[in-house]
């Protein structure tokens, strides 16, 4: 029977090595998974019984399930550790081979070490970084693997990893930030639809045997409110399963790329919030545009790969128009003006820099300028969000009570 020898890892997250007896990769896939094992490298050594001399086929292999799981766990802080430490090993003096291996075994622990250690063996294996980045399956942004090209096509692979790991922590920065100003107002939200069940629940019920008198005249919002309230009470956990499943099925939603898409397109045409998603979009162009101009990659090749940093619908289609134009013969500011991509400012300054030659660094001071500008977009909407939030809940709350007040008093014609 054949004899395997596999790499794994626990589901503690701990490498495991060893041999097993199995017919075939597929039984010994199948036990190492009975035991809770990711299998990231399987040997399978077998034995010629005609000349006594053993032979061993070595497969690197990662089942496509359980690979695909792990690049699922893998979060873009963990990515962009390992890539600053990259960085940072390569610009010391450390070999290339020497460096990730340092790294794969400094992640063993987690999901990424078995991405990392795949790496590792593509590249000893004599696959170029850049190859072996493609076959480990990481979810790196576009722009790093064309960074990582061109760093080892002109022998400046540490400083070409050091812009990507800057890009990156940009996008990540960009993130936070996005997440930090959006948490006092859906903070807001949250309290005022809690303090509005709340009043459902336990206020609203108690006035609710005024809907029993044929006298009172209520109004007709009153009325629906303490309907309401009292549906509320008499039907808890019918309440609190639809209010589960219409929240699961929101976060499902939200959670599919296409929809995500299309609210941020739909966002970009709100007369505030649309100001700010311009001036991100074009922050994040043109820092990317920078980074390969700046590591010699050529000038399509930089627009088609920046082309992938933009999110909404619109201004990508934008960038591919002014790509073809491009590699048509038009020149770059032209084609931006004739599509609308930029305004005046930023006319100029890719018209300097082409005429210059120093386009890397106008597009550079582009993007700065834009990334200032959404930052005080950004300000400006959250100045507007905060009180519109808060009164909206006021209204909500305060249309509540009052309609509880009008039903009471709808009493005084009984009186």
């Amino acid at each position: 029977m054949p004899l395997f020898k596999y790499q794994a890892l626990s589901t503690e997250g701990k490498q495991s090595r060893g041999t097993l007896e199995a017919p075939t990769t597929d039984n010994a896939l199948q036990v190492l998974s009975k035991k809770g094992l990711t299998v990231f490298s399987l040997e399978a050594i077998t034995s010629n019984s005609a000349t006594g001399a053993a032979n061993s086929s070595k497969t690197s292999f990662t089942p496509s399930g359980s690979q695909e799981q792990n690049h699922k766990n893998i979060s873009q802080e963990e990515l962009l550790i390992c890539v600053q430490e990259l960085s940072t090993l390569l610009n010391a003096g450390i070999p290339l081979a020497d460096a990730l291996l340092n790294i794969a075994q400094g992640h063993e622990t987690r999901p990424i070490g078995a991405s990392l250690h795949a790496t590792y063996k593509n590249l000893r294996s004599g696959l170029s970084l850049a190859s072996s980045l493609k076959e480990s399956g990481l979810k790196l942004p576009a722009y790093v693997h064309e960074l990582v090209r061109a760093g080892e096509e002109t022998g400046k692979l540490g400083a070409s990893i050091q812009s990507a790991s800057q890009q990156m922590e940009a996008d990540a920065s960009f993130r936070r930030e996005t997440r930090n100003a959006l948490t006092y107002p859906m903070v807001l939200i949250a309290s005022g639809l809690l303090a509005t069940l709340v009043v459902f629940i336990f206020v609203v019920p108690k006035f609710a045997n005024i809907l029993t008198n044929p006298k009172a005249d209520i109004p007709i919002f009153s009325r629906w409110v303490l309907q309401s309230g009292l549906w509320l009470v008499n039907n808890k956990i019918l309440a609190t399963v639809s209010f589960a499943l219409a929240a699961g099925g929101f976060f499902f939603i939200i959670s599919k790329q296409k929809v995500r898409d299309q609210i941020w397109e739909i966002s970009s045409n709100l007369p505030i919030l649309g100001k700010w998603i311009s001036h991100v979009e074009l922050a994040r162009w043109g820092s990317m545009f920078a980074v390969l101009l700046e590591h010699h990659v050529p000038l399509l090749e930089a627009l088609r790969h920046s082309e992938n940093s933009l999110s909404g619908k619109s201004w990508r289609h934008k960038a591919e128009l002014i790509c073809r134009d491009v590699k048509a013969g038009q020149s770059l500011a032209g084609s931006m003006q004739a599509h609308h991509f930029l305004d005046a400012v930023g006319l100029n300054l890719i018209r300097v820099g082409e005429q210059s030659g120093k386009l890397a660094h106008t597009t550079a001071s582009l993007a700065q300028m834009h990334r200032t500008y959404a930052q005080q977009s950004m300000k400006q909407f959250l100045i507007l969000l905060e009180p519109v939030t808060i009164l909206l809940v006021s209204v909500l709350l305060g249309g509540i009570m009052i309609s509880v007040m009008l039903a009471i008093t709808s009493l005084t014609n009984v009186i």
